[in-house]
């Protein structure tokens, strides 16, 4: 069973950041999945480097299409990506060194 699903709630009206938040509840849902599953070790990890990647290709075309619009918020959000990012680099770790078993602060 999924974490979350993607619904007209999350429709922001711009088509190819909706394809990429689809994406991320993709890969967010079989890591989820995976974890309920009991699966671990390289299985887990590559399901979890998945979803960093296709995070952090959003947040990069995000930024992208938000300074061609001159979003005024830009600065704010790229500070937010960062964090998010860090946060789930530190959670990649603790993660690996568990041995690719998820612990409940990743979700």
């Amino acid at each position: 069973m999924p974490l979350m699903n993607w619904d007209q709630s999350l429709d922001i009206g711009v088509e190819p950041m909706n394809r990429e938040h689809r994406d991320i509840l993709d890969a967010m849902n079989a890591v989820y999945d995976g974890a309920n599953a009991g699966q671990s070790g390289p299985t887990m990890m590559a399901k979890i480097a998945r979803l960093g990647d296709v995070t952090a290709r959003h947040f990069a075309d995000e930024e992208v299409y938000m300074a061609k619009i001159g979003y005024p918020g830009l600065a704010n959000h790229k500070g937010i990506h960062k964090k998010l990012l860090d946060d789930f680099a530190t959670h990649t770790q603790t993660i690996a060194a568990a041995g690719g078993v998820p612990n409940s602060a990743f979700f």
